[in-house]
């Protein structure tokens, strides 16, 4: 069986390696023909070039030439023995420079330079006659007049670059002018580029040494170089043409240079054409012609590949075929997919092991010529175990009918829960092959994709997304069926506090189970989801037609939430007491968006939140005009620190001899149209929008300033001045280096100042507080605990921080007289203070009774308005000077 393929191969082979052979040379002989014309006719064109290039450019310059020359008889003429008059000259000049189309302006010049006559009027003719350097000398040199032209300037008027031709002319009286005739750029580069053969083709007019006078190179056009590129042309022959090995003047590619030198000295004109340039019509002919040659070969080896197979195995056709059969059948066992062939009239034909998996049910049913009607009519009671006899013949029906358009695909779910994809496509004898493929994975993967596009990952309850739109579809469903909905939005009371002390994982685990609290705290059908961050909306549907009693509905379901959010958690082993605040509105009254109903629940929620939280609150109209209040408000206050409209008012504190001890600085808000904004109108606004700690930052610099301007005056040197810190200020990372930057910038003494406190603040974080305290009070800095007794006030606590003074809360000093619950606290506190050798102020001190009520206890110093209200800074200042020296 080796012997007659043997022979076949050498016969085949013997014939097609000559041919292929053959061919390529003939190929290569074409191209190299082909490229050896294309070179020369390119050097043809670019000598013919050269030399019209030259013969243009020798003319024009020897048209300048001669008309420089015919000033020499026409100057004279026109003027005196002196010289030529100006006017007289510059009208003929003038129309000179009209005669030639390349001349801009001409003018006549003695040996200094000085403009004798001009083309323009004389008095303008210097701006327009600022000749090159050493031009004037240059022209003047050669002993026999001649024709000299400047390297390219810039023209003072016209901002475009021009070339200046110059010859030296005898004056009468034996001395001599020049004339000069100025040339733009631009009418060379015409002149060069007629009868340029190709776009590609570089064109110069430079000096014999490589001066650069004109040069032209593609794409960008004209040149702007000091020097040609390659050796200067004085090296080269005029007239020769270098090899295609040389370099193009202007680009230095690798190409062929064509020089003619002028028949004025030291002038030459260059043609410079790429040798890619050249050879890019043979380039593409080249490639189409040895692409065709490419194919033509290929065509010849492969026609002898496929008759040595041919004729190598035809003896072998029928062994080949038996094989090919069992390699199918081993390579339909080893499928991933359930494979199936019927044949025309709907048998089955062949089957793989993959299908037998998919449908273990067929094993005993499945046999080649088995109808396929007899297949589904089994399979149908295992995926419709339940459904009736009628259910299953419809079942078996559609099936068929949908083999008689096999050009789509189904899925079926298996008995086992895998997800089957059927793909049915006819074949040419007008059988079937269905393929069947399993997508379990990949719809799992799908369903997984949509669950993270609509669905909380931490909560796995409805985003953003998917709450907005089952909102949309609730409204229009109330509207239409005349009943009202709510929409609850709840956020959680202080979970940032949680977060920042017990950590994210901590926070986490309470949103989980806040999540499954609110799932069970409400009706089956309402949609819970979370928004973000601590922040829960619960949709209420189906409530009554009546609005009264829809908000009941909804207040019940509410109040119960708030229970359910109130009862203690178990987190991180230790127990969490938490609230919530709840904004409540209902929809279905008129039509509305969902982002409009989220908004009045959100508004809700806030006010609620402004009454302390763990609360309810039902959507108001007025409560959309407060918020755009609190929106302007807070726009104010953004420009109201760079715009200085805060100040500062000092409300004194006096000692028992009515001598000023001290003042608080307190932050006034001077408005522009508003007037006089008192601090309970914005101070809570600046708080929630964070800008309270730019605004507490101008505070204590301005505070500083005034400690450091009362040290040179005896009057008021020796008071402290109390600076009130909001906990947003207190708590950011670098407070104690702006306290420590502002009293070094300033030069403030420190222990004149001193920082109140309030005890809720101290006690958010009681090891950070004590850490920067501390760090303060080393430097000088005092502390104050302001409206003590308000708050969780401790022995502990104080025992640990370094402060100065208590502030007793007005709240307490009031009722001093009246209430005998105050009398004892204040007592308390003062009892306390003189123990824990702490100073006490009195706030809020308006009647003689409660001063004497301090008095008596112990009190020292004392503020409120018995003594002083808040004052600007110059009464406050008067103020001390006539309280100074011992009380009248």
């Amino acid at each position: 069986m080796a012997a007659p393929g043997r022979r076949a191969y050498v016969l085949v082979w013997g014939l097609v390696v000559p041919l292929v052979l053959g061919l390529t040379l003939a190929v290569a002989a074409l191209l190299w023909s082909q490229r050896s014309a294309d070179l020369a006719e390119a050097e043809a064109q670019l000598g013919r070039f050269a030399t019209g290039a030259e013969v243009g450019v020798n003319r024009a310059l020897l048209a300048l030439d001669v008309l420089l020359a015919t000033l020499e008889q026409v100057a004279p003429a026109a003027g005196s023995a002196e010289g030529p008059p100006a006017r007289l000259s510059g009208q003929l000049l003038a129309a000179m420079a009209r005669q030639n189309l390349m001349v801009r302006d001409v003018a006549l010049l003695d040996e200094q330079g000085v403009p004798l006559a001009a083309s323009v009027p004389v008095e303008r003719a210097g701006a327009a006659l600022r000749l090159p350097k050493d031009f004037i000398a240059a022209a003047l040199a050669p002993a026999v007049p001649m024709l000299v032209i400047s390297d390219p300037v810039v023209n003072a008027r016209s901002a475009e670059r021009v070339i200046w031709v110059g010859r030296a002319l005898r004056a009468p009286g034996g001395g001599r002018w020049l004339a000069v005739a100025q040339v733009p750029v631009d009418a060379l580069v015409s002149l060069l580029q007629q009868g340029m053969p190709q776009p590609q083709v570089e064109v110069t007019l430079e000096r014999a040494q490589g001066a650069l006078l004109v040069g032209l190179a593609p794409p960008q056009g004209l040149v702007e170089a000091e020097r040609a590129g390659g050796p200067p042309l004085a090296r080269l022959a005029p007239g020769s043409l270098p090899s295609w090995q040389g370099r193009t003047r202007l680009r230095g590619d690798s190409g062929l240079v064509a020089t003619r030198a002028l028949m004025y000295e030291d002038l030459w004109i260059t043609a410079s054409l790429p040798r890619a340039a050249a050879l890019a019509d043979w380039g593409e002919q080249a490639r189409l012609i040895a692409g065709a040659a490419l194919v033509l070969g290929l065509t010849m080896v492969l026609a002898g590949v496929l008759a040595t197979v041919y004729l190598r195995r035809m003896h072998r056709a029928r062994a080949v075929v038996a094989q090919s059969k069992a390699l199918l059948d081993e390579a339909l066992g080893a499928m991933v997919s359930g494979f199936m062939l019927l044949d025309a009239q709907r048998c089955v034909v062949q089957w793989n092991q993959r299908f037998e998996e998919f449908f273990p049910w067929l094993s005993g049913v499945v046999r080649p010529g088995v109808s396929f009607l007899r297949v589904l009519q089994t399979t149908v009671h295992y995926h419709r175990p339940g459904a009736t006899p009628e259910d299953k013949r419809a079942w078996v029906d559609e099936r068929l009918r949908r083999l008689q358009d096999p050009h789509g695909t189904l899925e079926q779910r298996l008995p086992s829960g895998r997800c089957v994809q059927v793909i049915e496509r006819p074949t040419p004898e007008g059988g079937l092959v269905i393929l069947y493929h399993d997508v379990t994975e990949l719809r799992q993967a799908t369903a997984e994709v949509e669950h993270l596009a609509f669905y909380d990952p931490l909560t796995g309850l409805p985003n953003r997304r998917l709450l907005l739109q089952r909102i949309e579809q609730a409204c229009a469903e109330a509207q239409r069926a005349g009943v009202h909905g709510a929409v609850l939005f709840i956020d959680l009371d202080h979970f940032k506090t949680l977060n920042d002390t017990l950590g994210h994982e901590t926070g986490d685990e309470l949103l989980r189970q806040v999540a499954r609290r609110l799932e069970s705290g409400v009706r089956a059908g309402d949609v819970v989801a979370r928004l973000g961050g601590d922040e829960f909306v619960v949709m209420l549907l189906q409530l009554s037609g009546d609005a009264e009693l829809a908000a009941a509905q909804a207040r019940g379901v509410a109040e119960q939430i708030v229970a359910l959010l109130a009862r203690p958690y178990a987190l991180a082993g230790q127990v969490h007491h938490g609230s919530a605040s709840l904004g409540a509105t209902l929809f279905g009254a008129q039509l509305q968006s969902a982002s409009e109903v989220l908004k009045q629940a959100d508004i809700a929620m806030y006010e609620a939140k402004a009454r302390r939280g763990n609360s309810l609150c039902f959507f108001d109209p007025s409560m959309q005009v407060s918020l755009n209040a609190r929106a302007r408000l807070v726009a104010d206050l953004k420009r109201a620190l760079p715009g200085n409209q805060f100040l500062l008012h000092l409300q004194p504190q006096l000692d028992q001899q009515g001598r000023v001890a001290g003042a608080e600085a307190l932050l006034r808000w001077q408005h522009p149209e508003r007037g006089l904004v008192p601090p309970g109108q914005f101070i809570a606004v600046a708080e929630d929008s964070e800008l309270i700690v730019p605004i507490g930052r101008w505070v204590l610099d301005s505070a500083c300033q005034l400690l450091a301007r009362w040290q040179h005056d005896a009057a008021l040197r020796e008071l402290c001045l109390s600076v009130n810190v909001s906990a947003r200020q207190f708590r950011q990372p670098g407070f104690v280096e702006q306290v420590l930057a502002s009293l070094q910038a300033s030069g403030a003494r420190a222990h004149r100042l001193e920082l109140e406190l309030t005890e809720s603040l101290v006690l958010e974080d009681v090891q950070d507080s004590i850490a920067k305290m501390h760090q303060l009070r080393t430097r000088g800095v005092r502390f104050a605990v302001d409206d003590f007794g308000t708050g969780y006030s401790s022995l502990a606590y104080l025992t640990r921080l370094p402060l100065h003074r208590l502030k007793i809360d007005r709240s307490f000093v009031q009722h001093l007289g009246e209430s005998h619950s105050d009398d004892v606290v204040v007592q308390t506190i003062l009892g306390m203070a003189r123990n824990l050798a702490l100073e006490v102020v009195a706030e809020g001190v308006e009647t003689q009774q409660q001063c004497d009520f301090l008095t008596v206890h112990g009190c020292e110093v004392y503020q409120g308005y018995l003594f002083a209200r808040p004052l600007p800074l110059a009464q406050f200042e008067a103020f001390v000077r006539e309280r100074a020296g011992p009380a009248a």
